[in-house]
């Protein structure tokens, strides 16, 4: 009579050892696997933002990838980011993916190091590593005092500039522009990632087609790859861009690869909201 029972209870241990090898293999599946919905990391660049969709597209290894799902509170911060390396945990495939709900992009370590962050969607600016550099572009005055000014720029963004003795006011009889004017700004960079207005311009109906240009001169800060993406900094601000094929590149041969590191070089980019379309890359001397 014994061995029967004894016989059944092996039976049920044996079945108990499966069902629980059969759980933990099945948790295991869903981890890790873009394939089986689980849970991965990808790290890249921010190239763009798309507010109203609520999305991001990241380069992540010479491919883009576009993120979906984003708070409105990332959307705002990830707008500012553009040109740094996130890394984002998300589920997914191919070049589609969704943010893991209650996670947070978080800027690569070799960003960090050196910077610091403002999580309300603020500018992340290293403190060391200055590049020579300068911006120019049009843009809706925020606030302005006798010795500072904030301007939005074309990627939704804002700069402040600090306003001395040497900054060019003659188009404004020597006195400054009024919160809410839109104006055109040279701004140069400082050692400490602050800004200089270098000059303050008035607009006129003329200038409407230059509404949404940056013109960036900075010092690239790696040769362009088969990627095409453009990496250079402007003070202490690092931005990447990716090179088209209808971008004006006569100044380099026609060839985005003849660009390499420690060049000093002009982007002029146009912004459509956050989606950056590189007009012209050239060299420069000056």
């Amino acid at each position: 009579m014994q061995q029967p029972i004894v016989h059944r209870v092996q039976m049920a241990v044996i079945c108990i050892v499966c069902l629980v090898l059969m759980v933990m293999v099945t948790a295991c599946a869903g981890v890790g696997s873009p394939s089986t919905g689980g849970t991965i990391t990808i790290k890249g660049t921010i190239v763009s933002v798309n507010a109203s969709q609520h999305s991001a597209t990241l380069n992540v290894n010479g491919q883009q990838a576009t993120v979906s799902g984003l708070t409105d509170q990332q959307v705002t911060a990830l707008q500012t980011q553009v040109g740094k390396v996130y890394s984002l945990q998300v589920t997914g495939s191919g070049n589609s993916y969704t943010i893991v709900q209650n996670s947070t992009p978080v800027l690569s370590e070799t960003e960090t190091s050196g910077v610091n962050t403002t999580p309300s969607g603020g500018v992340t600016q290293p403190s060391t590593t200055f590049a020579p550099g300068s911006l120019n572009f049009m843009g809706t005055v925020r606030s302005v005092s006798a010795s500072s000014l904030t301007v939005s720029m074309p990627n939704g963004s804002t700069l402040s500039m600090n306003i001395t003795a040497l900054t060019d006011r003659s188009h404004f009889g020597g006195g400054l522009p009024t919160s809410g004017q839109l104006i055109k700004v040279e701004a140069t960079a400082n050692a400490d990632g602050s800004f200089t207005a270098t000059k303050l311009d008035t607009t006129d109906a003329s200038d409407v087609v230059n509404q949404n240009l940056v013109q960036y001169k900075g010092l690239s800060t790696s040769a362009v790859g088969a990627d095409r993406v453009i990496h250079f900094k402007v003070g202490t601000r690092s931005y990447s861009f990716t090179i088209g094929a209808t971008t004006d590149l006569s100044d380099v041969g026609g060839n985005a690869q003849a660009i390499q590191a420690n060049q000093i070089v002009k982007v002029k980019v146009q912004f459509a909201g956050s989606t950056a379309t590189v007009l012209k890359v050239e060299r420069s001397n000056s």
